[in-house]
């Protein structure tokens, strides 16, 4: 049996499941791995799991979608051998790889094509921003149960100048697909979107592997049906016929970006027109629903430059504070990550001795100090000379003998003769006759120069994140064979000095929201993170970040969804109707989970343009509507 409830209280839907998914244990003689519960991503699965109290049972099942299927391809990889006629090495399980080497594999693909053959003429982006546009398509494609191969052609026909429009960026494209996918698939390693892929082309429709799937689970419970694939949903849709019973919680209001694998038109057919209550029919979140929100809004539009905006909305805050407020009350909203912000923010309310925590860092890992001491060191040990700036020879100096950026300079300007950096190189030398692997190195090193220095057990993290890096991508690369034309080592520096990022865990991200101080964040990770702080500061609402343009030039999420009509033009009228669509769920679900915002404009943007942005227009709505001011 199926039910759906409409649950619009993320507090009150929280505490329903986890009442719902004790009683169906309790029921099933506490053999909870029978229960099955999904949830969107892994901090909504910590939260449960740190939550439900057993007196008794087996495996808690906890996880989403897509940690579901890898352990299950683990699981019965035998059948995928045995099936899929693309794989031609055997290997006993397949290999997951990180979305940093996914990453650089395409970039340096798009580089290589565009370089030799003149690939994207017509396009004016990075290397980076065109991978970075194929590697969504084909995430979207895999999500979206839509073949490979036919990304290319899909986007194209939706165009609304495919007449004016090169044709050949669009099969160039499918070429890159190809080749990448083909590349993991022969040496059976995976990524989310073949790992999706092969789920459902295989598993999915092998009767082994059904019947199994049948003995094993009785109950399911779907935490958000609203974050749920057309992959997702044809899964649920499957099991349900197998399982007991199924739980659903609906809020079709979640659904507030376009880049989300979400198509809540299939959700709709799929799932929610199947169940006989039609009460539960879908309706956009309107201007009338937004007005009925009863958060406070308080608009300052007051400043003309970006800065000035910043010093404006610190102000706010350390007044909140000096009557009374507590830190840990206040969320800083920004529509993308920005270090300016980040960095004036802090700079400003760590002098008034308030903590703000980012939980989204932008930084790649080279940007540290101690980071950057490790590479350049390994470049020594590799004589990967030319990888070295003069930049990072001076950081290196100065993180290693804890000098300042001056006496750094002169050490480095007389590195031939310094006693001190002839002694760090003969070392070096010594461990190179070792024949240590890049992970032992970079291990040995930061234990022997690194580890006693005055932030040097601070920055362990960062040394251990690199290590597990170095080893497993290093690995990969050579499993791949693209390690013949360069060694595997140089191609890991080289993806660690561009590509490679810095992130926070979830563990993190969770004690972030506990900790006394002021998160800084993005109303993405806001919302997907069931935050909730009473107070909102909302910066720069005059900018479009606010509400993203949906169609790029070889990108569209839109049009890349299971319910996109094939050969549809996807028109101006039908991009603004989206913007305002996401944007409107975005809002509701941002009022939905405070009680004050205090919403920032500039007149200028960090750039020096002249701003304004629907999000700004939709406030001062509000504000005239509502019980809202101006400051």
């Amino acid at each position: 049996m199926r039910y759906l409830f409409r649950e619009n209280n993320n507090i009150e839907k929280f505490n329903k499941v986890i009442n719902k998914y004790i009683e169906i244990v309790e029921l099933n003689n506490n053999k909870s791995s029978q229960v099955l519960m999904l949830v969107p991503n892994n901090a909504i699965k910590l939260k449960y799991q740190r939550n439900i109290s057993l007196n008794f049972s087996e495996e808690i099942n906890i996880t989403t979608y897509i940690g579901f299927i890898k352990n299950e391809l683990i699981k019965y990889w035998p059948i995928i051998l045995n099936n899929c006629k693309e794989i031609n090495k055997k290997i006993i399980s397949p290999i997951f790889i990180s979305n940093s080497l996914s990453e650089y594999i395409i970039t340096d693909l798009v580089s290589e094509k565009r370089e030799i053959e003149g690939y994207f003429q017509d396009l004016t982006g990075t290397n980076k921003n065109i991978a970075n546009n194929i590697k969504n398509n084909i995430d979207k494609a895999a999500f979206n149960l839509i073949e490979f191969e036919d990304i290319g052609e899909k986007l194209y026909l939706s165009k609304k100048n495919r007449e004016n429009l090169d044709r050949y960026s669009y099969t160039q494209m499918n070429e890159i697909i190809n080749f990448y996918i083909n590349k993991l698939l022969s040496n059976s390693m995976l990524d989310n979107s073949i790992s999706v892929y092969l789920f459902n082309n295989y598993l999915m429709r092998d009767k082994i592997y059904l019947s199994n799937l049948q003995k094993k689970l009785k109950y399911v419970i779907v935490d958000s049906l609203e974050n749920c694939s057309p992959a997702e949903v044809d899964f649920l849709d499957l099991i349900s016929g197998y399982c007991k019973d199924m739980y659903m919680y609906f809020n079709p209001s979640r659904n507030y970006s376009s880049f989300n694998n979400v198509d809540m038109n299939y959700i709709e057919e799929n799932i929610v027109n199947k169940i006989q209550d039609n009460s539960h029919s879908i309706r956009n979140v309107t201007l009338e629903d937004l007005y009925l929100k009863t958060s406070k809004i308080i608009l300052n539009q007051s400043s003309q430059l970006y800065s000035e905006m910043i010093g404006e909305l610190c102000k706010k805050i350390i007044s909140l504070i000096n009557n009374g407020e507590k830190s840990k009350n206040i969320a800083i909203i920004t529509p993308v990550n920005n270090t300016i912000l980040d960095y004036q923010v802090k700079m400003i309310l760590n002098d008034y001795d308030i903590n703000v925590y980012n939980t989204k860092k932008d930084k790649k890992f080279i940007d540290y100090t101690y980071a950057n001491a490790i590479v350049t060191a390994t470049c020594i040990f590799y004589d990967y000379l030319e990888l070295i700036r003069e930049e990072d020879y001076i950081s290196f100096i100065q993180t290693i003998f804890n000098v300042n950026k001056i006496q750094a300079f002169k050490m480095f300007k007389n590195k031939e003769k310094d006693s001190n950096f002839i002694d760090i190189l003969e070392y070096i030398k010594e461990k190179k006759e070792s024949n240590l692997r890049i992970n032992e190195f970079i291990m040995q090193f930061y234990i022997d120069k690194m580890l006693n220095l005055n932030e040097g057990k601070l920055n362990v993290k960062i040394c251990k994140n690199i290590i597990m890096e170095s080893e497993v991508f290093t690995e990969n690369i050579n499993l791949l064979e693209l390690d013949k034309k360069k060694e595997k080592e140089k191609i890991f520096i080289e993806a660690l000095k561009t590509t490679i990022n810095d992130f926070y865990g979830t563990n993190e991200i969770e004690e972030f929201k506990e900790r006394d101080g002021i998160i800084l964040t993005n109303p993405y990770s806001y919302i997907s993170s069931n935050m909730y702080r009473p107070i909102h500061i909302w910066v720069d609402i005059g900018s479009n970040a606010w509400n993203m343009k949906i169609e790029k030039d070889i990108s569209n999420a839109v049009v890349l969804k299971k319910s996109f009509k094939e050969k549809k033009v996807y028109s101006d009228s039908i991009e603004e109707s989206n913007k305002k669509y996401y944007l409107y769920n975005m809002i509701y679900n941002l009022l939905q989970n405070t009680q004050k915002i205090y919403a920032y404009k500039s007149e200028y943007s960090v750039n020096g343009y002249i701003q304004d942005s629907i999000l700004n227009s939709l406030l001062l709505k509000l504000v005239d509507k509502g019980d809202n001011s101006y400051e």
